[in-house]
């Protein structure tokens, strides 16, 4: 749960607290808590984090006011956590990611454009360099730290877009490559998502994935994400521990059009996590022991390319 600090909206100053009374007709003339050096707002506004220089009027002002203000803190905190808080995800994946994107080289013309849905903060520019890059990211406080990472990484141009992946801001057969990685878990449509990838790409154009996935039936693994996927979803922006993109992919592009490989990542292979039975579980659990990987819950992936 984030909470909003009284700091971080106070003007500097000393706080004090005044009566005064809005309206002039007997049903609105009631007093109402204000705060100085606040902009006029009210303790309640102060307090759910509304803070502003005119008064709100009515409840659908103040609903309004607080969900931007809540969604914009919300958004900032995301991808603070996105930037800092999956580096040791990352330098799991790092292997993996550089088979994916070596690709880049054989499919991909320098000249032409890539498009990456959810960009989120730009860990992928490091496989960018030289190239025209189009991210579709619907959290705009991703794209600053997305611009530093592309320049860092020598990426020739970034174009940021806000958008959604089951509704790319592109015109049709536009693009030379489509990326995504760890995206189809948070989309609300995959299956409308992958027909987007499949229309704004160009005849022989390529589309590289890498998602998390659910873990094999029947393992303490699957258990726990299908146990921890509502609290999953609620805490980030909808990711559910329990989709499998693959047979979508397949189904969108053709099986002989796919190349596709699945893992599962870092210590969590050989764990009691991912043991098929109680026997196999109690071997692995003697061999291992209890330890768990950071991001264990993300450790089942798939990956591949498609080709339109």
């Amino acid at each position: 749960t984030m909470a909003l600090h009284a700091p971080a909206f106070v003007a500097p100053g000393k706080a004090t607290l005044r009566q005064t009374r809005r309206g002039s007709t007997a049903s609105r003339d009631r007093a109402s808590v204000q705060v100085r050096n606040c902009g006029g707002c009210t303790r309640r506004e102060l307090i759910t984090g509304v803070v502003s220089g005119t008064s709100l009027n009515n409840a659908r002002e103040i609903e309004e006011a607080v969900s931007s203000k809540a969604r914009s803190a919300y958004d900032q905190q995301f991808a603070r956590t996105m930037e800092v808080g999956m580096a040791d995800y990352e330098l799991h994946m790092r292997t993996v990611k550089d088979e994916l994107f070596g690709n880049l080289a054989k499919f991909h013309d320098p000249r032409g454009t890539l498009v990456e849905i959810g960009m989120g903060t730009g860990p992928n520019m490091r496989y960018y360099e030289g190239l025209n890059v189009v991210g579709v990211e619907p959290n705009e406080e991703s794209h600053s730290y997305a611009h530093e990472n592309a320049n860092r990484h020598g990426v020739k141009s970034l174009k940021c877009v806000r958008g959604f992946g089951e509704s790319l801001p592109l015109e049709d057969a536009s693009v030379d490559t489509v990326v995504s990685t760890l995206v189809m878990c948070t989309v609300d449509d995959v299956e409308r998502t992958l027909a987007e990838v499949r229309r704004v790409l160009r005849p022989g154009g390529a589309y590289l994935f890498l998602d998390h996935v659910a873990a094999p039936p029947g393992t303490p693994l699957r258990t726990m994400q299908e146990a921890l996927n509502p609290l999953n979803r609620a805490a980030y922006e909808g990711c559910r521990l329990t989709r499998d993109p693959e047979a979508a992919v397949r189904a969108t592009f053709g099986d002989d059009n796919c190349d596709v490989n699945r893992f599962i990542a870092g210590s969590t292979a050989q764990s009691w996590l991912v043991g098929t039975s109680p026997v196999d579980v109690a071997a692995r659990w003697r061999e291992t022991g209890v330890g768990l990987q950071p991001h264990f819950l993300l450790a089942p992936s798939v990956y591949g390319v498609a080709r339109a």
